[in-house]
């Protein structure tokens, strides 16, 4: 996984699942409930967002989706698209460094729900920073082996 995030660098051209893409950022975040906790966002072209946890070896690439409309079933479980999705992870996000991007191009602090079902996952974000806009992703999981780096 380090090897890959290491050839992840500014304007780097991207090969997941047949699709191209470019790198457009690359933040380093954590959360305050576990600062030793650590992801990666990278803003791609055409509106995409990949995500890397390497401590859990999770890649998910996903649009941001404005007007969510989903429905909350619980405190840990929310229905989208007539799938049920439970809660694996909330917490508070903030930047640890930004590698490359602009400061104005990456989401900084953020609360947020992560939620996953099958091959899917769902953040539910509020930017804190960004007068409380949300940012929400819908997400599919990935291998490692659906991405080339160029």
């Amino acid at each position: 996984m380090k090897d890959f995030l290491n050839k992840i660098k500014e304007n780097t051209k991207i090969n997941i699942k047949g699709t191209y893409y470019t790198v457009n950022t690359k933040t380093w975040y954590s959360i305050e409930e576990d600062k030793d906790t650590s992801y990666v966002k990278c803003e791609l072209s055409n509106n995409k967002v990949l995500v890397i946890i390497p401590d859990d070896e999770l890649l998910y690439i996903g649009s941001v989706i404005q007007n969510m409309k989903y429905e909350r079933i619980s405190e840990n479980e929310i229905e989208y698209n007539n799938v049920k999705f439970n809660k694996t992870g909330e917490g508070h996000q903030f930047i640890k460094n930004i590698e490359f991007g602009k400061k104005e191009s990456v989401e900084g602090k953020c609360i947020f729900e992560d939620y996953e079902a099958g091959n899917n996952v769902i953040s539910l974000g509020i930017l804190s920073e960004k007068e409380n806009i949300s940012a929400d992703v819908y997400a599919d999981i990935l291998s490692i082996r659906d991405i080339e780096v160029y």
